[in-house]
């Protein structure tokens, strides 16, 4: 099975500015801005990456699943198998494998379907844990009434959230992670290896406040289409949402978000 990777370090007139940003110190803002333009290309296919699109398929079918009789059942019918008192571990394994049927199934893995997987998993500890005891194991009704949870306009909104910060906060460490080893040493941008991991500190703040506006407009989406679909989401509209979500989250990284961070 082939692996279509989003490429090494160009030599474009784009990503030499990104470079000159990073070692003229620039905040995190103009350097996200900078990424965004010249990574444009390389996430040109991004709604055509099975492992992108299925990651927010599988985020709307466990909201969906919320409002549905049998939470299990719908999950299950989602590829999302889980035994009958699951742990947060095992809603995550669940995730994880679902995905990789799925990229198998289509015959092509991708670092953008590796990124997005990496969200969803992590969206998916950050809404859930904090409504659980353990990692490794909860009772019933907790994690029943945790995954119930998501089925919540306002809920859902925060998942989406913190998926699209993280797949943003992923795809721009990705390619910065090859600039900001050309600026690590002895008078270069990054003297220590812990001023360069307050830089990426930095951007994954920077990421998580231009995801905000994901957030708005996730949770007004997610009711209007539940409600238009008798309690359901379409493949269709799951496709459409993961292609303006993104578009929105990629906008507002390239205006610059809200704040100081640097």
């Amino acid at each position: 099975m082939g692996h279509v990777r989003l490429g090494v370090l160009p030599r474009t007139k784009e990503w030499k500015e990104v470079v000159g940003l990073i070692a003229a110190g620039a905040n995190v803002s103009q350097i996200a801005q900078a990424t965004i333009a010249a990574a444009e290309k390389a996430f040109s296919f991004v709604m055509k990456d099975v492992g992108y699109t299925e990651a927010v398929w599988l985020m709307t079918q466990m909201a969906i699943a919320a409002k549905k009789p049998d939470i299990h059942l719908h999950l299950a019918a989602a590829g999302i198998h889980l035994p009958a008192d699951p742990s947060l571990t095992d809603v995550t394994t669940a995730i994880t494998e679902a995905l990789d049927r799925r990229v198998e199934g289509n015959g092509k893995r991708s670092d953008l379907g590796m990124l997005a997987n990496r969200a969803i998993v992590g969206a998916v500890n950050d809404v859930l844990a904090p409504k659980l005891h353990s990692l490794f194991s909860s009772d019933p009704d907790t994690m029943r009434a945790a995954l119930a949870d998501l089925g919540k306009p306002r809920e859902f909104g925060e998942f989406s959230r913190h998926f699209f910060a993280r797949l943003a906060n992923e795809g721009l460490q990705y390619f910065l992670s090859k600039v900001v080893n050309t600026q690590l040493g002895e008078g270069m941008r990054f003297a220590t290896m812990n001023q360069a991991a307050e830089f990426n500190a930095a951007l994954q703040i920077h990421t998580r406040e231009a995801s905000l506006i994901v957030e708005q407009f996730s949770s007004e989406w997610f009711s209007k289409h539940r409600f238009h679909e008798g309690g359901d989401i379409s493949r269709k509209s799951s496709d459409g949402f993961a292609g303006y979500a993104l578009k929105k989250m990629r906008d507002e990284l390239k205006m610059g978000a809200s704040g100081d961070a640097r």
